[in-house]
């Protein structure tokens, strides 16, 4: 076979790859309107979420409604929007919120669960109570909110709607001194793919968020209990703004993708662990099948270094 017919079978081999993954992808991709919209954010009165809102607005959503714990934080955010307060742990207390929310504004176009919690530490260390605390907020607080918002997103006259759920990188990969943390955010994925599915007649599409770690209030909260191991570990990545961090994260909600990541190892860490999870965009599918195995050597690497670093700490913690 000459050198020009070996290109040209090459080039209709990548075409035809391309033409199919187009083709097979689904769900399809959407265009999420926030302009003129009733939009609703948990866990927005700091940090990603305030930085949501802020973002939210200036595309010229009608009504922005805040959802969060502290009545004083959501007090100083008030003034550019509606302000709810309710404990998403507390079903009770959420569907209030998003009831007075829905009544006073109209049915909701988007929402985004922005809310979490963590509290660093091995898992020998870390009390039942503490775990139960991450695991309510994190998981159950997510479940608690989607169903009481979902009569009235379903109601939506716009179409298509957007249900978005923040997970976390340490929701695509363990980390050392985050047990309890991961399993809230792991667990998201598996809700996030069930309800896809259950809503996609609706046109409603689910986003799941995988911000890194994030220069936010939480985050300097974090620090303060996190094992040395885990900071050398997680330290290894920069921490990233938190409107930097939202302003991606708008952008992959906006364009309906299921798995939004926030920066290169984000993209890296969501490509390896694609496995059945819905992709609507064909781009993405196409990186996601030509980069799999390049990204998996490459993590290789880094779980290599993960475990060199911890086995080293710890012997060296055996010495003293």
């Amino acid at each position: 076979m000459s050198g020009v017919s070996f290109c040209v079978l090459l080039f209709l081999v990548g075409f035809t790859i391309v033409a199919l993954l187009w083709w097979i992808r689904f769900p399809k991709a959407a265009s999420i309107v926030m302009r003129g919209q009733h939009v609703i954010i948990t866990g927005g009165s700091s940090g990603i979420g305030l930085a949501l809102a802020q973002l939210v607005a200036a595309e010229g959503a009608a009504v922005i409604s805040l959802i969060a714990r502290d009545p004083e934080k959501l007090a100083a955010a008030q003034a550019s929007v509606n302000a709810y307060s309710a404990d998403v742990k507390d079903f009770a207390s959420v569907k209030k919120a998003f009831e007075a929310a829905c009544s006073e504004s109209g049915n909701v176009t988007a929402v985004v669960l922005s809310h979490g919690v963590a509290v660093p530490g091995t898992f020998e260390d870390t009390s039942i109570e503490t775990m139960e605390h991450m695991l309510d907020t994190n998981l159950k607080g997510n479940i608690h909110a989607i169903k009481a918002v979902l009569p009235f997103i379903k109601s939506s006259k716009s179409a298509p709607a957007s249900i978005a759920i923040f997970s976390s990188q340490a929701g695509q990969v363990g980390v050392y001194g985050l047990a309890a943390y991961s399993a809230s955010k792991f667990a998201l994925r598996g809700l996030a793919e069930v309800l896809q599915q259950e809503l996609i007649s609706r046109n409603i599409r689910l986003s799941l968020v995988y911000p890194p770690d994030t220069d936010t209030p939480g985050f300097a909260e974090e620090e303060k209990t996190k094992p040395e191991l885990t900071k050398k570990i997680s330290g290894s990545s920069k921490s990233m703004d938190a409107m930097e961090v939202a302003r991606n994260a708008l952008c992959g909600i906006k364009a309906g993708q299921f798995s939004v990541h926030c920066n290169f190892e984000g993209l890296m860490i969501s490509t390896v662990g694609a496995g059945m999870s819905p992709q609507p965009s064909w781009p993405h599918a196409v990186l996601e099948v030509m980069t799999m195995g390049l990204f998996r050597i490459v993590a290789f690497f880094v779980v290599k270094g993960w475990y060199t670093t911890i086995l080293l700490s710890q012997r060296e913690k055996a010495k003293k």
